[in-house]
């Protein structure tokens, strides 16, 4: 009988553990502002491709711009509960995020300059969740 409560209880102790969600975060929120590089004014009300390099699905990179050109990337994440996904294809991940406004010339972003100078130490790591601010980005028009 002894057995069988021990039993019983590490079996709940165990099942409520695996029962908690734990989150991988490879990216960073960004946040920025999107402008036009000659009249130095934000884009407004325009549907913006923003994108980790790569990892962002067509569907998220899809991103309306608020007023003042203000656009939120959400970070790329991965949630499990008990066995931890393969991570290996996110471990060279070029910190570089696309930006695509018609009728503007494309942008990649080094966002590594941000996170170094904004986080501090004790957030890197794939647990912590993290924010960068990558201030005013200038597009070019395209030229027809």
């Amino acid at each position: 009988m002894k057995n069988f409560k021990l039993f019983l209880i590490l079996f709940f102790s165990l099942s409520l553990i695996a029962c908690e969600k734990k989150t991988l975060y490879f990216t960073p929120e960004a946040t920025g502002y999107i402008y036009d590089s000659v009249t130095k004014k934000p884009i407004n009300n325009l549907t913006a491709n923003v994108g980790f390099d790569g990892l962002t699905a067509i569907k998220d990179s899809q991103i309306k711009l608020e007023s003042g050109g203000k656009f939120t990337l959400l970070p790329v994440v991965k949630e499990f509960y008990i066995f931890s996904p393969k991570t290996q294809k996110y471990n060279d991940i070029p910190p570089h995020i696309y930006i695509g406004v018609q009728p503007y010339s494309p942008k990649v972003i080094d966002y590594s300059e941000f996170s170094w100078k904004q986080l501090p130490a004790n957030l890197s790591g794939t647990y912590n969740y993290r924010k960068i601010n990558l201030g005013i980005i200038y597009l070019d028009p395209e030229k027809p």
